[in-house]
């Protein structure tokens, strides 16, 4: 008779726990996955907090977590993703009653752009049946990343062109009977300006920089406009990343940056525009305006947006820099006419070697970069 009573109690009680797990097993469950890092450049690694809370007296032996992460969000030494289209990642948890389990992990930033985690589930498995039960979460963290700053050769040489041109307009706007500091000598610089003391002391030209009594500033005009019929996506992302470091080197210098392209954010469908400014804080403004163009969308005639520069400039005065690829007669015409109307303007060319270069306007510097 207690033979028979053995399984039977078994069963019972199996029936009666599986009955508990079933109605209560998601009571006091969470999930929130964020990033510690909200804002970072390209190809830095930052760290997802993976965060599971049981807070009922029920303990869950195993649940499964789940969730999907752009694939240019590379985690590293995860052996549980999975990638395809996206990265499929389950990690398994243990959780005694009241308690909260934490993991962090390491995540490569391999692109420029803003990612966030929709949405996670959790799945607790039923050992002796096929039978799991799931429930979803919504989740909204995101993740900002900005573009990187180009270290080439080529590109140096350009940033010193373009910081060269503003300083050398700027010094027709600088307050004489102001200081603002020192720092090291720029082609274009005059004579006037270096500080003979600083410079025997270091070993290297220095020169002192003043206030502007009038405003100076560095317009970016950044045309994504597909260059070409077939072209590589990556010459649009060099002239993204090239846009950030003449900004950086501008700001560095305490220069007042203003951007406007056609590239769009996929959030609100605008055309990108960000005012002047000069602060550590514009620096991450412009950062997160660049990290939100999606080049998924199609760019609009650039043109159109150099006819209106020319129509409608600045109140202060701004040394002009385009960015772009793409040559058409349009562009062309609009970017000669603005650079007579406003007394110069620099076209910086990221090249494609497949892309033949097409013959502009005298009065445009044109600087053609191999990124």
């Amino acid at each position: 008779m207690l033979i028979i009573w053995i399984p039977v109690s078994l069963l019972v009680f199996y029936l009666v726990l599986r009955l508990i797990y079933r109605f209560l097993w998601k009571k006091g469950l969470s999930v929130s996955l964020y990033f510690e890092e909200k804002k970072v450049e390209e190809g830095t690694s930052v760290t997802l907090v993976e965060k599971v809370t049981n807070d009922k007296g029920l303990p869950l032996p195993v649940v499964r977590l789940s969730f999907k992460l752009d694939r240019s969000l590379v985690i590293e030494e995860d052996e549980n993703a999975s990638v395809s289209d996206r990265t499929n990642v389950s990690e398994y948890f243990g959780l005694f009653g009241h308690e909260e389990v934490k993991r962090r992990q390491k995540v490569r930033a391999s692109k420029r752009g803003v990612y966030g985690i929709e949405t996670a589930s959790l799945i607790l498995p039923d050992f002796f049946t096929e039978d799991i039960r799931a429930a979803q979460y919504p989740q909204e963290g995101t993740l900002m990343v900005a573009p990187s700053m180009l270290d080439t050769a080529p590109a140096a040489d350009v940033s010193r062109q373009i910081v060269g041109q503003v300083l050398s307009r700027a010094r027709l706007y600088q307050d004489i009977f102001s200081f603002r500091g020192i720092r090291e000598y720029v082609p274009g610089d005059p004579l006037s300006m270096v500080n003979w003391k600083a410079s025997a002391r270091t070993g290297s030209y220095m020169v002192n920089m003043r206030e502007y009594t009038g405003g100076i500033q560095l317009r970016i005009l950044l045309d994504l406009e597909r260059p070409a019929i077939r072209y590589s996506p990556e010459i649009l992302e060099d002239a993204i990343r090239l846009a950030y470091t003449l900004a950086g080197d501008c700001i560095r210098r305490r220069i007042p940056v203003s951007l406007v392209s056609n590239g769009r954010d996929p959030a609100t469908g605008r055309e990108t525009e960000v005012p002047a400014g000069s602060s550590d804080q514009h620096m991450g403004t412009l950062g997160e305006a660049l990290a939100r163009i999606s080049l998924d969308l199609p760019a609009d005639d650039f043109s159109a947006i150099l006819r209106q520069e020319r129509e409608n400039p600045p109140p202060d005065p701004a040394a002009l820099c385009l960015i772009a690829s793409a040559q058409s007669d349009a562009l062309i015409r609009e970017a000669g006419a603005l650079s007579e109307a406003c007394g110069g303007l620099v076209w910086i060319c990221p090249l494609d070697p497949e892309i033949d270069r097409k013959p502009l306007p005298r009065h445009i510097t044109f600087l053609p970069v191999e990124l």
